[in-house]
């Protein structure tokens, strides 16, 4: 037996193996204490066994729920709604029911050079400036529900020749109509040299006829609109060179239109046409009482309110393509708002995938049918509003 060490005590193996056993067995007490920190994991048998145990309160390294743990059940997120969706495709669509033919037969006289007399304050524009507006407006906004041409009269051959068709009646023939309307000079001094002629409305009125025999008949209707700011006249001379005036060979030749089946809405612009001779020429139309304008705002309105006479009602839109998912139709007029759908058919849209039609009910539908609306937007991909 060796002396212990100066100062020290000797350690047999034995009294180091107990040391040791001690030290490990104070440490494997500790890591099993639940307020030490420490944690006991329990695997998953297979992936679909329970999930991580968490033995403990929570440390530092605590790192929340392990992949598969049960959460309960899953949290209800209400209805889905656009997550950032942007990629929509546009449905070619158009409204159900044919557009009616109208021949635009204006009247670009020399007195449509001249101001509305009833103006106030004074203005210098013209009769003729604000009758293009107005077509203008006119053949935009309805472009796509009724078939528009146009004759101008007095032709340019003569103050007294008929018109003559300058735009054909076809669909989809705005631009063509307004670029001809956009030659027409008509500041008060340019019109005034330029227009000189006088109004042989009854003549245009007879070309008006012919013209109509050489196109296919629309079932839907054929219209004429006589706009003009004065009396028919180019009759018989008279002494003072003027002419008589022909109203009632005007309100023959609207007769003879209504005899092959067009109908003539009658428009008095200003205040050189008697109200009385624009009533016999509607009622020789077939369209009642005539319109009557003497500011740009009611020629605005007796404009729209004629072409609404003669659109067809349609609340209807044939799809092109396959049948969709609603759900994922975005629909709007005019680049506008989007609109809601509505499966209780109170306003809105609806879709019918047996047709492959939307239908607009409510303030939709009466914007639709009024020709209000230019174009019916529909886009497919990503979610649209519902009621």
């Amino acid at each position: 037996m060796m002396a212990p060490p100066p100062g020290g005590v000797e350690v047999t193996g034995d009294l180091a193996s107990m040391a040791r056993f001690t030290v490990l067995f104070l440490a494997a007490l500790l890591a099993c204490d639940p307020g030490s920190g420490g944690r006991t994991t329990s695997r998953p048998a297979s992936d679909s066994g329970p999930g991580t145990t968490d033995g403990g309160g929570g440390g530092a390294d605590d790192l929340g729920p392990r992949l598969g743990t049960d959460l309960g059940p899953p949290q209800d997120f209400g209805t889905p709604v656009d997550g950032g969706c942007d990629t929509t495709e546009p449905i070619m669509n158009e409204i159900v029911g044919d557009p009616p033919d109208m021949l635009l037969t204006v009247d670009i006289s020399g007195s449509m050079c001249t101001p509305l007399i009833d103006s106030f304050p004074p203005s210098m524009v013209t009769k003729m400036q604000i009758m293009k507006a107005a077509l203008n407006d006119l053949v935009a906004s309805k472009d796509a529900r009724i078939n528009f041409g146009m004759m101008l009269f007095p032709h340019s051959s003569g103050e007294c020749a008929p018109g003559q068709v300058s735009n054909p009646i076809m669909p989809r023939n705005g631009a063509a109509i307004m670029s001809t309307l956009g030659g027409i000079v008509d500041d008060f001094f340019g019109c005034a040299t330029r227009n000189t002629g006088a109004t042989p409305t009854h003549t245009s009125l007879d070309a008006a006829r012919s013209y109509y025999a050489g196109v296919a008949e629309n079932p839907v209707g054929r219209y004429v609109l006589l706009a003009t700011d004065g009396q028919p006249n180019c009759g018989p001379a008279l002494p003072d060179g003027g002419t008589e005036e022909t109203v009632d060979e005007t309100v023959a030749a609207i007769e003879a239109l209504r005899a092959a089946g067009i109908q003539t809405y009658v428009l008095g612009f200003g205040d050189g046409i008697t109200a009385g001779d624009l009533n016999r020429m509607a009622t020789a139309g077939g369209t009642g009482t005539p319109y009557s304008a003497r500011s740009a705002a009611e020629l605005d309105r007796a404009l729209d309110a004629i072409a609404a006479e003669i659109i067809p009602a349609s609340c209807t839109i044939q799809l092109e393509g396959a049948t969709r998912d609603p759900r994922l139709f975005q629909v709007s007029f005019d680049g506008g708002p989007l609109i809601p759908r509505n499966e209780s058919h109170t306003s809105g849209w609806d879709y019918d995938p047996t047709t492959n039609t939307v239908t607009f009910y409510g303030d939709e539908c009466a914007a639709v049918q009024s020709g209000a609306v230019t174009q019916v937007d529909v886009d497919f991909g990503c979610p649209g509003p519902l009621i």
